[in-house]
């Protein structure tokens, strides 16, 4: 497997396992790479948008679904909390855990609150509407806008 696909899995798995980003650091010593071939992995990932880079770093800000940031969006799912970033992807984090799952947020248009929860792969029923302010066609425009 080439390193930067490595780097990927581990970040996911790293992200899965602990609801936060590994540092440049973390990811060497997972993937037994020097930090300057793993940066320079992340770089291309972050080219090949596989994951989004804080700009001019090899931070990472988002591996879709996770973010890396603290946002509207926490997932509570048994002991971790995951940040999604946006409604989308607190609907795709329990499906891509295969987990239940619940998201305690606000609604955008009027902060009345809002709460989603999946059992059992579901979502169980809300009257809540996800509304997608960009088009899909434009989300890299300014990913960290959409």
């Amino acid at each position: 497997m080439s390193l930067h696909r490595e780097v990927r899995f581990e970040v996911y798995r790293h992200m899965v396992a602990t609801g936060a980003a590994p540092t440049v650091e973390e990811l060497s010593d997972a993937v037994g790479a020097p930090e300057t071939d793993v940066e320079a992995a992340l770089r291309r990932l972050g080219a090949d948008r596989q994951l989004v880079l804080v700009p001019g770093t090899t931070k990472i800000w988002m591996a879709h679904p996770f973010s890396a940031v603290p946002t509207l969006f926490p997932v509570r799912a048994g002991d971790t909390t995951y940040r999604a970033n946006c409604a989308w992807d607190a609907m795709a984090i329990p499906a891509l855990l295969g987990r239940d799952a619940e998201t305690e947020t606000r609604c955008p248009d009027c902060s009345a609150p809002l709460r989603l929860v999946t059992r059992d792969g579901e979502l169980e029923p809300t009257d809540a509407v996800v509304h997608f302010a960009v088009p899909p066609r434009r989300f890299w425009v300014n990913i960290g806008f959409t």
